[in-house]
């Protein structure tokens, strides 16, 4: 982290999402989404967004919340949030998931979005939620769906599948409602105001495309050891404009730059092909002159004067 002027600049890792890097991309669609989606259930609740990163969400939470702690490993990304995202009914502070630095049955609402992936001892993690929850709060967790994801993100270091992470929740919560979240390319018919405007809008929405099996790209679950009384109403993020002819200019970028490596490659394998060449050529000429063949007449003679 370095400063300008005063203004705690935060690190792009790529992981965590930081809007000021990320607005219009499909990576701020999917993790805004996830918050618009949570805000019913901390309506006038205290709220704890454990692993907040920059702070985006837990001010989204604050919104509809009495209280929203942020809670995140990373001092900087703390500062960070403090500056950006601060208002009255928030509090951030540094901390680890393993140990929340709050108060036991303090806390009404529990937001973990993509964390449990990144914490080594995830079933502690789960206990300390289950420690700082009422008895009658509620948990929502997202993580990536193991199927779905390439392996190999070092920043990840577990990634479950559905029944995997429900077997690890259940225990802490009798009542779990299993949501899901997608990504699709969208297209939408709208006047210049919807089409031209960051804005949450209500629309008539059609899939179109329905995902089969666990295509899903990520697992939400709502937990809770009573019953649940409130349920999740879909929620959908438009993210990361389509160009066709950025599309097809990036494919034709994409095809020339591996045409010069065809290339360039196909190039080194004729000058290979050459110096082999060459090299049988000169050792031909060294096997047929009269130096070579003195050297095995003589070499040939020391060997039967060496074997009388």
């Amino acid at each position: 982290m370095t400063k300008i002027d005063k203004k705690v600049i935060l690190e792009n890792t790529g992981e965590r999402m930081v809007p000021e890097f990320s607005v219009g991309s499909l990576m701020y669609a999917e993790h805004v989404v996830r918050y618009q989606a949570a805000l019913p259930f901390v309506d006038k609740k205290t709220v704890l967004d454990i692993a907040c990163g920059s702070g985006y969400g837990t001010n989204m939470l604050a919104t509809k919340a009495k209280k929203v702690f942020g809670v995140d490993i990373d001092p900087d990304a703390v500062k960070y949030a403090n500056e950006q995202y601060g208002d009255k009914n928030i509090e951030f502070m540094t901390g680890e998931a393993t140990k929340i630095p709050l108060e036991d049955n303090s806390i009404d609402v529990v937001i973990t979005f993509e964390t449990i992936e990144h914490v080594k001892n995830y079933r502690l993690f789960l206990t300390e939620i289950d420690r700082i929850l009422k008895k009658d709060g509620l948990l929502l967790i997202s993580t990536p769906n193991s199927l779905e994801f390439t392996k190999g993100n070092h920043f990840h270091l577990h990634e479950f599948q559905y029944k995997e992470l429900v077997d690890v929740v259940k225990p802490h919560f009798k009542y779990i409602e299993s949501y899901f979240q997608g990504t699709w390319k969208t297209t939408a018919v709208g006047n210049l105001d919807f089409i031209s405007k960051i804005s949450q809008r209500n629309v008539n929405t059609s899939n179109y495309a329905p995902l089969k099996g666990e295509d899903y790209l990520y697992f939400y679950l709502v937990c809770s050891r009573k019953p649940i009384e409130i349920s999740l109403s879909p929620v959908i993020g438009i993210g990361e404009h389509y160009s066709d002819k950025d599309t097809n200019q990036a494919w034709a970028d994409s095809n020339a730059h591996n045409e010069r490596l065809h290339n360039e490659a196909q190039n080194h394998i004729e000058a290979l092909d050459n110096q082999i060449v060459e090299l049988k050529k000169e050792l031909t000429d060294l096997y047929n002159s009269k130096t070579y063949k003195l050297a095995r007449v003589i070499s040939n003679t020391k060997r039967k004067v060496a074997n009388r």
